[in-house]
């Protein structure tokens, strides 16, 4: 039946509108009621939990004592209910002692250790206690370091066992982790700190860097009698590490060149811990002018040379010894046979190291590159891409150096993919915006800082430098962040834009830049 509501006496709407709201409040309250429980619900259960942990924790320190191996459940288990409620401080404090009766119980370097560790690095994220997960990160390694001896297999002959490798790489992973984190701190320390920070992040990449290149030449002395496919994905693994400290000489540069009393301070550790330094500090082919007093030594640089510019040619000369080893792979590869498919990868990643050489020839300010990037394209074609593909590659332009090596065209191009804008940079802090603030693999790790997100429109010149630069004021009501995005502009270094194999001029770029909020 219809019903013509304009026909309907007002007395009987009034009505019902009155049945329908106060039916309509009985439901709300009726929901309001059963959140309330659930919640009660939910509360208790956990307080009940939290006392069932407790009360079973006592029996067993009135049983056994206060550093019983049983105990170590009944502490996980509340330390993890204690974490889940935001009591970081009671969940740290119960970890500490979870650590302790594993250290007695185990041993120093015991990998039964690592989960405990795993857990008080992020209580003590959640705490935002900096210096705390430096120090469990360290730790952590010192554990790995410790596994790695005792489980690294006999090597017999030219072999390189799975279980030795993989020993290797679980080591290279925590070390990668610390180095990460000490990067991280760069930014949540003072100056004097951050540079200590730094230089230990260093020393760890280097320590990579050894472990990496222990395992690439031992397959090189294999001259062609191991599996190109266990190689291929053996060099794929460590490349990337060795990669690191090329980036890390780039970022020594940026701090040597730094403002906020970086620079000083870095040149002051460099010459402390590195010796010699100074002869990097200046322009290749200048020798310093002798002047007394404690620096013997002044470096004199080129107009437009970085200070340090003689550690952006050692970045560059680790690039090019990865495009030599993945040169000479190939033609093993070659001579051996290999299918159309492993050579194209390795055409690929060989492609790749050019263009990071050609890359750190741009940083250096000592050519265009342009050779090297021909190069690159010739290998992608032959990998068996297209010219549509390989060619709007290079006619987009890019910021660099790359954080992280890549080795397939696919990752080359995840990392630059078409958009609007080019992508999103990070910076560490708005003291060194031309840092990427270090990528954390694992999400669980992850800290997400308050930013402001600040965009940049500008021109690339043929050299790759932003001109023309304008500031949007949309979220750039901050003039020191605002100041610091613009000085970054200046100093960044783009890879340009490339078609017919030349550089070309573009307009109207964008880039949005991420800087922390750390006041």
């Amino acid at each position: 039946m219809r019903i013509d509501l304009c026909s309907v006496e007002p007395t009987f709407l009034s009505r019902t509108r009155r049945l329908v709201s106060f039916n309509m409040r009985r439901v709300f309250f009726l929901l309001a009621a059963l959140f309330c429980t659930s919640s009660a619900v939910a509360q208790n259960a956990a307080e009940s939990d939290v006392s069932l942990y407790v009360g079973q924790i006592e029996a067993l320190e009135s049983e056994f004592g206060p550093f019983d191996r049983r105990l170590l459940e009944p502490l996980a288990g509340l330390a993890q209910l204690q974490f889940e409620q935001g009591d970081f401080e009671a969940a740290a404090t119960l970890l500490r002692r979870q650590l302790q009766i594993t250290r007695n119980t185990f041993g120093f370097e015991d990998p039964r250790l690592l989960p405990v560790v795993d857990a008080l690095v992020r209580t003590e994220i959640a705490r935002s206690d900096w210096q705390q997960v430096a120090d469990y990160l360290d730790l952590r390694s010192q554990i790995y370091i410790g596994s790695f001896d005792d489980l690294r297999s006999a090597e017999e002959g030219d072999v390189l066992g799975p279980e030795d490798n993989s020993a290797r790489m679980m080591l290279a992973n925590a070390l990668a982790l610390q180095s990460g984190w000490l990067v991280q701190q760069v930014a949540l320390t003072p100056t004097r700190e951050a540079i200590g920070s730094f230089f230990d992040a260093r020393e760890i990449d280097d320590r990579l860097y050894d472990l990496s290149e222990e395992v690439v030449d031992r397959l090189k002395s294999l001259q062609g009698n191991g599996d190109p496919s266990s190689e291929y994905l053996l060099l794929t693994q460590w490349l990337p590490l060795m990669y690191r400290q090329s980036y890390n000489e780039y970022a020594l540069v940026q701090l040597l060149n730094a403002q906020s009393g970086f620079s000083y301070d870095t040149i002051d550790h460099l010459v402390r811990r590195e010796g010699g330094a100074l002869n990097k500090l200046s322009s290749p082919g200048f020798s310093a002018r002798s002047v007394t007093g404690p620096m013997s030594r002044v470096p004199i640089l080129e107009r437009g040379d970085p200070i340090g510019v003689g550690y952006l040619r050692d970045g560059y000369f680790g690039v090019r010894a990865m495009d030599t080893r993945l040169t000479e792979f190939l033609e093993r590869q070659l001579a051996a046979g290999a299918s159309n498919d492993e050579v194209a990868l390795t055409r690929q990643a060989l492609a790749a190291s050019k263009i990071y050489r050609g890359d750190y020839q741009l940083l250096q300010n000592r050519g265009s590159g342009i050779r090297e990037y021909r190069e690159a394209r010739e290998l992608l074609l032959a990998s068996g891409l297209t010219a549509d593909e390989v060619d709007g590659y290079f006619a987009r332009p890019a910021l660099i150096p790359a954080t992280q090596l890549r080795l397939t065209f696919e990752e080359l191009k995840a990392d630059n993919p078409d958009g609007e804008c080019l992508p999103t940079f990070t910076a560490l802090s708005d003291r060194l915006a031309t840092l990427a603030a270090p990528n954390v693999e694992s999400s669980a790790w992850n800290i997400e800082l308050p930013h402001a997100e600040i965009t940049a429109r500008f021109d690339v010149s043929r050299r790759g430098k932003a001109t023309g630069v304008k500031i949007d004021e949309a979220g750039a009501e901050d003039a020191g962040l605002r100041r610091a995005v613009n000085r970054a502009m200046k100093d960044f270094q783009f890879r340009p834009a490339i078609a017919e194999g030349r550089t070309q001029r573009l307009r109207d770029q964008c880039l949005r830049v991420r800087v922390p909020i750390l006041d």
